[in-house]
């Protein structure tokens, strides 16, 4: 260690030297070429200024069109989420009640769709809708011919889509809205269709979002060539939306660029599908760029962004009368070779640093990197940021101790080996999460799943995943760690005494107590890097995961009433160490469900 920190700094220190010695190089350069530069000047028109401005709507652009991406895509997520439920048969809907809360929690998940709703083959529709008062269920009728036809072509595809924009009339809706149909099917036969409204003002309200944080430009989304789909002009609602009218056109938006944006020819920018069109009314004028993107509409969107364009018809000598000749260029030459040695070494030596927390995986001492006015320097910049938000997110979703293997290039291949499985789950959760909200639902699970994540991470546990109110941790793997049973062994301790402590705290809330069972089985599984292509995560499987869950699961019988109930295997049990048995007590044999052989059972006494 002592070696590589060794390295690490001379390495930081040859950096730094490198980078003084470039900014003198620069000096010298700078203070050679000042003469050409005033000359080159001569040559330069407002072709350069109008080509940054392109650049820079070129940046907006590809951020509106991801923010726009990030709207629509969650939605497609939860609805496929939502049919998938249905397919497997954990929502059903002819359970109105539960079919309604699960609808309401996807709703909250999803702020952007205004209507949430789920047309059965016979045309009912159980529905939730949110507005400034809050989120309130619904049932209706199909009832016009368009929706019934978007029925039928939603059961005869069988895949997601999103519709036609159309009008909607209703007093609280009263705007053109677009769906996004994404079938269900249960046991091979049409179930019904989710669809999810999203209203064209709260679209526009998002773009007006992204105009406000960006003063100076104005990201715009078309149906088509003649009609605007969302605009921040319309963020509030648009008088001349009917049902015959569902769209405003150009001309009728209140903005002159966008009214005249197809009446000049295009120019391309880097050989890309992007169009830059430049607009000038008087004075004035816009670069307006624009793309055409498909999978939102039944039809190609065309968004685009407008930016302001100063006059390219200033006079060039303004730039040659500013220069100055004889020891005056001299002195700025040295100036300015001083400022770009200091804003060349300052982004390196910070590179430097943060390379070497990287290095030591020290997470929280990163920090992002600022720009830079060289191109070299602000893409560095640009590529460490984005790699840092990566790191971030990894140790989020993924376990530390996987992080640490990852950053390390350590090998995940799947291998077989033998570790200690645990499984916790909540009794009678499910009928307490239907007399709660939501959110309290969410914060209830993850209090619990703090409490729980600490005393297995603090004896070396991995957390392979949360199901519901379940969790799945085990021992052994990726790192080997000999004595994985006796952590668990002590993890599951732990659990009980927190469990026990957090239920006092809920008694003086008036609070019911949460009842936990836990199980813990020992064997041979194959960890590894298990998924699909592009996609996987390290986990375990093996018949030893699927018998550790019926363990837990034996505990509705062992013990139903107690708050917490710690059962585990003979298999574990024989290599918990001597010491360390003292509360375990034998129960016997018994059969697991799904098995036909019978299984030693021990528990761990938790008083």
């Amino acid at each position: 260690m002592q070696t590589t920190k060794a390295t690490d700094a001379e390495t930081h220190n040859r950096t730094i030297s490198l980078s003084r010695t470039l900014a003198i190089v620069m000096a010298a350069l700078v203070a050679l070429t000042a003469a050409v530069i005033l000359s080159v000047v001569w040559f330069m028109s407002a072709g350069t200024t109008r080509d940054l401005l392109v650049q820079s709507a070129h940046l907006g652009l590809e951020a509106v069109q991801t923010q726009i991406g990030s709207r629509f895509s969650p939605v497609e997520d939860q609805l496929a989420f939502l049919a998938r439920e249905v397919g497997a048969g954990r929502l059903d809907p002819k359970d109105s009640s539960k079919f309604e809360r699960v609808m309401t929690g996807a709703l909250a998940a999803t702020p952007q769709v205004r209507v949430l709703s789920f047309v059965k083959p016979n045309g009912d529709i159980i529905g939730v809708t949110q507005g400034p008062k809050g989120v309130f269920s619904y049932t209706d009728q199909v009832t016009s011919a368009n929706e019934r036809a978007e029925i039928e072509e939603a059961r005869r595809s069988g895949t997601p889509h999103w519709g036609p924009v159309y009008f909607v009339p209703d007093p609280a809706i009263r705007t053109s809205v677009t769906n996004l149909q994404q079938p269900a099917n249960h046991n091979g036969e049409f179930a019904g269709v989710f669809r999810a409204t999203i209203t064209v003002d709260t679209m526009s309200d998002f773009l007006r979002q992204i105009a406000v944080s960006n003063p100076g430009a104005t990201p715009f989304v078309l149906y088509g060539r003649d009609q605007v789909l969302a605009h921040p002009l319309m963020a509030a609602g648009h008088p001349l939306l009917s049902a015959e009218h569902r769209l405003p056109k150009l001309d009728e938006l209140g903005d002159p660029f966008l009214a005249a944006l197809w009446e000049g020819p295009p120019e391309t920018f880097d050989d890309s599908d992007m169009e830059v069109r430049a607009v000038k009314l008087g004075d004035d004028g816009r670069v307006i760029l624009t793309r055409q993107i498909r999978g939102y509409a039944p039809s190609p969107l065309i968004i685009g962004v407008e930016v302001p364009i100063e006059s390219v018809e200033k006079p060039i000598w303004d730039l040659l009368r500013a220069g100055i000749a004889g020891l005056a260029v001299l002195f700025v030459a040295i100036v300015i070779a001083w400022v770009v040695g200091r804003l060349i070494v300052r982004p390196v030596t910070s590179m430097a640093r943060e390379v070497r927390a990287v290095g030591m995986l020290d997470f929280a001492a990163l920090r992002p990197l600022p720009g830079s006015l060289f191109t070299e320097l602000d893409e560095q910049a640009k590529a460490y940021n984005t790699m840092l938000t990566g790191l971030r997110w990894l140790e989020t979703y993924v376990p530390k101790k996987l992080v640490r293997h990852l950053i390390g290039s350590e090998d995940l291949a799947s291998t077989q080996r033998t570790v200690t499985i645990m499984f916790t789950d909540v009794v009678d959760f499910t009928a307490t999460a239907e007399k709660t909200s939501a959110g309290d639902v969410a914060a209830l699970l993850n209090s619990h799943f703090d409490l729980l994540g600490h005393c297995i991470e603090s004896e070396g546990g991995t957390i392979d995943k949360f199901i519901g109110d379940c969790v799945m941790a085990f021992w052994g793997a990726p790192d080997a760690q000999l004595d994985h049973a006796d952590r668990a062994i002590r993890a599951a301790r732990a659990i009980a005494k927190s469990i026990a402590r957090d239920n006092a705290e809920r008694r003086l809330k008036g609070l019911p107590p949460l009842r936990v069972r836990i199980g813990i089985h020992s064997g041979s599984v194959v960890a590894g890097n298990i998924g699909m292509t592009g996609r996987s995560a390290y986990t375990i499987v093996g018949d030893t995961v699927n018998a550790c869950n019926r363990l837990e699961q034996l505990g509705k019988s062992i013990a139903p009433g107690e708050e917490v109930v710690i059962l585990l295997s003979g298999e574990t049990f024989g290599l918990v160490a001597d010491d360390d048995r003292s509360d375990l007590a034998q129960l016997g044999k018994h059969c697991l469900a799904g098995r036909s052989e019978e299984t030693e059972i021990y528990r761990l006494q938790t008083r």
